[in-house]
């Protein structure tokens, strides 16, 4: 465990570094920079700020970065291991460029369902490459990149104000997106990244007002009040166009968190999960009102995270103590990348840049076999000058490298059966996994279905088709039959396309392409057929 790590949060709209120790008291904040980037997106070298950013870890959201969850049955660490890297290969064929991923277990919330559930972190290189360009323009390295979302619950595990069984929604509101962790006492259930943030009030403002994003920010921070408790009370006519137009936008806010919730229902299958409370952080949580405005559209408490009210800052620099008061809610991520470095027990996952991978290799493998070989020459070195004296010691020495020999000899051929016997084992893991395809499929269509079936209609069937041996396999494909009638005035064509189209966009569904067709009836009500072939690459 370190005792000191730095930390740096690349934002859309700032780029924060913070250095923090751990000690007996606790966890103490020892740096903190911050500057704002300008117009086009680029911010000024942290170079000149003072904070070393040597061994930093930097923190990813957004479009750098993918979430995926997979759930395996119970496996070795190893087996596991060759399981994600089929998996982490497939998801890089099909991105069309290089992947850096890494990947932990997800606490699990029943013994006896006989799964794990694994989440899966993801990264472009060229996203890594260009974090890295940007902090070795500041004179820094990086060490490793950590999501956002579990830097968020690291923080709230080591900072925050846990409470056994309550269910909390961790969001942190950046200026182009969102962070979610949804935890249950000290259990992570959920962690989700998303590309919206509390840029879409600048731009319905924006729009309202025909003006430049610049000046709908600073409308919004001047006027902006979207508190339902103060609705009709506004200190201006303008103030209150700023409110209407900023509502939609609060809306998109809610509406992220809600589907964050749903989906963290569907993955835990805990369908009466209720969540306690929502603690906001990051730029987006001070705007006036919108804790106001969630209470009321999520009907729970709704409060701001504050991890630093329980840490030492009292190495800080005045400037930066100055700085870091102003920004607290912003570095809530930046203090959630640092302190899991600090605490080995805090949930790990940290994508690793080339860079340190062959650093690793080469403290794992290579630098042992070169330390091999200086032993080696330094034996043989040894003998050759004593050569003349040790004749005896080295007949000796002799019969007994015979016997290691044939010791060594009897180990290699155990062990190339057992290479063999695991290569066999593999071949059988490969074949069960491509059996396996179509209950994937089979899983992730009945998921979507049921998450997105309207009253209107009912499902009659759903199959498996596809299969077969040598060249007579069919590509797999699951078939869903229904039928549906009107109700309520609504034409059941236009709820079958909707409920094709919501099918479709379904995160679970992704990579696969359902289609539809009428299935001819001699009745009122009309039935369709959706079939949803499965990968190529699976099959």
């Amino acid at each position: 465990m370190a005792t000191k790590a730095t930390a740096c949060d690349l934002g859309s709209h700032s780029a924060k570094a913070l250095v923090a120790s751990a000690g007996k008291h606790g966890v103490k904040v020892l740096r903190f920079a911050a500057v704002q980037r300008g117009d086009d997106g680029v911010a000024p070298s942290l170079a000149g700020c003072g904070v070393p950013l040597g061994g930093a870890v930097c923190g990813l959201t957004g479009r750098d970065m993918m979430l995926r969850y997979s759930q395996v049955p119970p496996t070795p660490d190893w087996q596991l291991r060759n399981l994600m890297d089929l998996e982490i290969a497939d998801l890089s064929q099909q991105s069309g460029g290089a992947l850096s991923a890494d990947y932990n277990l997800l606490p699990s919330q029943d013994a006896e369902s006989g799964v794990d559930t694994v989440l899966l972190a993801l990264a472009k290189d060229e996203a890594l490459d260009r974090c890295q360009s940007e902090v070795a323009a500041a004179g820094g390295t990086v060490a490793a990149f950590v999501p956002n979302c579990t830097a968020l619950y690291n923080c709230f595990l080591k900072c925050g104000p846990v409470e056994a069984d309550a269910v909390v929604c961790l969001v942190h509101v950046g200026h182009q997106t969102i962070d979610v962790a949804i935890v249950k006492g000290t259990d992570l259930l959920f962690a989700r990244n998303l590309s919206s943030g509390a840029k879409v009030f600048d731009d319905a403002i924006a729009g309202a007002f025909g003006v430049s994003e610049r000046k709908a920010e600073a409308l919004k921070k001047d006027l902006l009040d979207i508190d339902p408790a103060n609705r009709g009370r506004h200190a201006s006519g303008q103030a209150e166009k700023v409110a209407l137009a900023a509502t939609s936008a609060a809306g998109a806010i809610t509406s992220a968190i809600q589907s964050s919730i749903s989906f963290c229902k569907a993955q835990t299958k805990m369908a009466d999960l209720r969540v306690d409370r929502v603690l906001l952080s990051g730029g987006g949580a001070r705007l006036r009102g919108l804790r106001g405005f969630l209470r009321e559209a999520l009907r729970c408490p709704v409060e701001e995270f504050d991890p630093f009210a329980n840490l030492d800052l009292s190495d800080l620099p005045p400037a930066e103590a100055e700085l870091l008061a102003s920004m607290r809610s912003e570095a809530v991520i930046a203090l959630g990348l640092a302190v899991g470095r600090l605490d080995d027990s805090l949930y790990a996952i940290e994508i690793l840049p080339e860079a340190a991978r062959k650093a690793q290799r080469f403290r794992e493998r290579t630098i042992w076999n070169i330390a091999a070989g200086v032993v080696v020459a330094a034996v043989l070195a040894l003998e050759w000058s004593h050569g003349s004296k040790v004749v005896a010691a080295a007949q000796v020495a002799g019969s007994q490298l015979r016997r290691q020999i044939g010791a060594a000899t009897a180990i290699q051929t155990d062990a190339e059966g057992q290479i063999a016997a695991n290569k066999s084992e593999r071949g059988l893991v490969e074949h069960l996994a491509n059996q396996a395809l179509v209950q994937h499929g089979l899983l992730r269509v009945s998921r979507a279905v049921a998450a997105h079936l309207p009253p209107q209609l009912w499902i009659e069937k759903i199959e498996a088709s596809g299969g077969g041996a040598g060249g007579q396999r069919k590509r797999p494909a699951i078939v869903v039959e229904g039928a549906g009638k009107e109700v309520d005035g609504v034409q059941t064509s236009s709820v079958i396309l909707a409920f094709k189209q919501a099918m479709q966009a379904d995160p679970g569904m992704a990579g696969l392409e359902p289609t539809m067709v009428p299935i001819p009836t001699q009745d009122k009500s009309e039935r369709f057929r959706i079939t949803v072939e499965l990968a190529k690459e699976a099959q």
